[in-house]
């Protein structure tokens, strides 16, 4: 099914998201510019893409490394990143176009992307994804764990780790997602890394309060998410089912 996007909608909708992160700073302290807004574009069309970056949005998220490769090809000029799970076998594709990776979870994810840059005589850079609430399901390096994959990361040739990435558990109140938040900045800021990719539609203000870098958003820009394929990344944004709307 074709999804009409409407440009002037989407450009409504990213002055009304960029309006509530710089609100959000300025109660934190923070500029504003230090957050960077990355549009999740899962399972909508090009045509998307199109009109968030004509609307001043250069970042820009897929859930699928197939999906996020066939629309580095039909939309030039952005940067884009990756927030679904990360396949060992799409490392290749996220390395060609460039994707800051946001759900790195593993040493075997981090030597694959290192491989495939190496060859390509280039340097992958990745988040790692951190999972700071007691989910036995839910996908993360656990604050215990997470040192000693960054310092086996670290001596991944190819590879250059930016920071850290959270998906809390869903949640009716974005307030209950403040300690997640909170927690990962910690971790980021004891282990030297710089960015944080944290906060959906449903809680980026609280993330920003809190030192979010990077949000994820989509259903804010785009309105309701398109039925499609199900699978790993649903929850996106790392990466993603939506709660409360999504990215």
């Amino acid at each position: 099914m074709t999804v009409a996007v409407d440009p002037v909608a989407v450009a409504a909708n990213v002055a009304g998201v960029r309006e509530r992160v710089a609100a959000a700073a300025t109660r934190a302290g923070r500029d504003p510019d230090q957050v960077t807004l990355v549009a999740v574009a899962k399972l909508f069309p090009a045509a998307a893409v199109r009109a968030v970056l004509e609307a001043g949005v250069a970042d820009v998220g897929e859930n699928y490394a197939r999906d996020l490769e066939a629309k580095a090809a039909q939309v030039p000029g952005v940067r884009w990143h990756f927030v679904g799970r990360l396949q060992r076998n799409k490392a290749g594709v996220l390395v060609r176009v460039g994707a800051l990776v946001h759900s790195l979870d593993s040493l075997a994810g981090a030597r694959a992307l290192g491989r495939r840059a190496v060859a390509a005589g280039t340097t992958a850079r990745a988040l790692v994804q951190v999972e700071v609430d007691d989910r036995e399901a839910a996908h993360g390096v656990r604050p215990a764990d997470l040192g000693g994959l960054l310092d086996a990361c670290r001596a991944v040739d190819g590879l250059q780790v930016e920071g850290l990435m959270v998906m809390p558990a869903p949640a009716d109140d974005p307030e209950a997602t403040r300690p997640a938040f909170r927690r990962t900045a910690e971790l980021a800021a004891r282990s030297g890394l710089a960015e944080l990719s944290m906060g959906m539609t449903a809680d980026f203000e609280v993330a920003v309060e809190e030192g979010a870098t990077l949000i994820r958003i989509g259903t804010a820009l785009f309105g309701p998410r398109p039925t499609g394929r199900g699978g790993p990344g649903d929850r996106q944004g790392g990466p993603p089912v939506d709660r409360g709307g999504g990215p």
